[in-house]
């Protein structure tokens, strides 16, 4: 059996809260919703990244080296002072100064250690500035793909729901025209009973009885589909009961179409997000041309020890403060050909964004006109069902009285039942074309 339930009164609920309440589930719920959301998560620390680059960096680094052979340096110091020391030793008498050797040391320094603390603070870098730009307007862009994404599936959950409500609608129309042809039969059963009609009569009325239950069938078809929809946006349980609230036929009311246009060009996401792409490409700009004349500089102090043997004293240790500048001056006409590259790209944005800027306003326009010609469809259905209805009662009453032939009765009914399903669309495709408008114009 199907899981639905009806809602016939307002007592409880406000006009629409029970749709806008599994608006507000599917949001919460939706998996590409959690997916983007993280997207947005990634944007946000690739952000904080960004700005973690203005920050002083703190390292430790440890360095232990051992060696052998290699390029040596050698200097006879010996050579040089042993004679002197032999001849002041003869002087005094006496064997006052040492020999002293000859010096060979290898360049390669063994058993040699460093081990160090060291701080690098960017103090001038136009890479650190325009790159956490960049990021932010990266972050703006990934901010409105969610909120498009939001607003897309806010109006298919509704469009789903109007069409579950016209399903049940329609369930309801084709059980009621059924408990018409159950009743048109055993009528005439009775007038056959009663020598008044021949079985032709009683044939064709169950010939009619049989299509509206086939009818009947494909509409609950319809329905049980639907749900199963309307559930997978809502990431439930296919065949999760749904409160179907009849009461919601409310059809919105909108300002000029002028307004409408304004409000959609300022709040469609689709401008936002090509004025952050903008944005981006004028940073891209500035930071390809900071790069090409201008020079980064850095402060690096290191603090630690050094020396042979693996100690730490005051004989080892040290502090080491430097300015490094680094300044490309030429790459081959490589940074001038960036430049134009964003250059280019800038301006290709800007020319999407004026096409999709008449787009927008095509699609307020087809939307609005759209909304108006469904509000008066659904006057002409209403009108055509209140005919329809007055006249199937008054050949109903006839055909009791023998009055009417069957034929006459049963156009008259299949009009009625065609007027209530017609009547009940246009109501839907209304609800349906505010929602679209709605979409249109960037609300959820």
């Amino acid at each position: 059996m199907l899981g639905l339930s009806f809602l016939m009164s307002m007592t409880v609920f406000g006009q629409g809260q029970i749709l806008e309440d599994y608006v507000r589930e599917g949001l919460e719920s939706n998996l590409s919703l959690q997916q983007t959301e993280l997207e947005l998560r990634k944007s946000q620390e690739r952000l904080q990244q960004a700005k973690a680059m203005y920050l002083p960096q703190l390292s430790f680094g440890a360095s232990y080296t051992r060696a052998a052979g290699g390029r040596s340096i050698q200097f006879p110091i010996g050579d040089l002072l042993n004679p002197v020391y032999d001849a002041l030793d003869q002087i005094q008498g006496a064997d006052i100064f040492l020999t002293v050797e000859n010096v060979n040391e290898q360049f390669l320094p063994n058993d040699f250690h460093d081990t160090r603390l060291r701080l690098i603070q960017p103090v001038f870098n136009t890479d650190i500035k325009y790159n956490k730009l960049a990021q932010e307007s990266l972050l703006d862009l990934t901010t409105l793909n969610k909120e498009q994404l939001e607003i897309e599936l806010a109006n298919d959950i509704r469009q789903a729901y109007y069409q579950l409500i016209q399903a049940s609608k329609a369930v309801d129309i084709y059980e009621s025209t059924l408990e018409v042809m159950n009743e048109l039969v055993r009528v005439n059963q009775k007038l056959v009973e009663n020598d008044k009609a021949t079985y032709d009569v009683i044939f064709r009325a169950e010939a009619e009885q049989a299509e509206i239950q086939s009818a009947l069938i494909n509409a609950r078809k319809d329905e049980r589909v639907i749900q199963s929809y309307f559930n997978f946006l809502l990431n439930r349980d296919l065949l999760a009961e749904i409160v179907v609230d009849e009461t919601l036929i409310d059809f919105q009311s909108f300002q000029s179409l002028d307004i409408l246009s304004q409000e959609a060009l300022i709040n469609r996401r689709e401008i936002k997000q090509l004025n952050a792409l903008v944005s981006t490409n004028e940073n891209l700009i500035k930071l390809a041309k900071g790069d090409a004349s201008l020079p980064k500089v850095n402060l690096v102090i290191d603090g630690g020890f050094q020396g042979f043997s693996y100690s730490f004293d005051q004989d080892q240790d040290y502090v080491l403060a430097q300015l490094s500048l680094n300044w490309n001056i030429f790459q081959g006409g490589a940074k001038k050909s960036k430049i134009k590259e964003s250059q280019f790209e800038l301006e290709r944005v800007n020319a999407q964004k004026e096409q999709v800027k008449d787009q927008v306003e095509l699609q307020v326009i087809t939307a609005f006109n759209d909304y108006n010609a469904a509000l008066e469809s659904v006057e002409a259905a209403q009108a055509r069902e209140l005919s329809a209805q007055k006249s199937f009662n008054l050949v109903q009453k006839k055909y009791f009285e023998s009055q009417a032939i069957l034929i006459e009765y049963l156009e008259a009914s299949n009009n009625y039942t065609t007027a209530q399903l017609s009547h009940s669309i246009a109501q839907f495709q209304a609800l349906s074309k505010a929602s679209e408008l709605n979409k249109i114009i960037a609300k959820k």
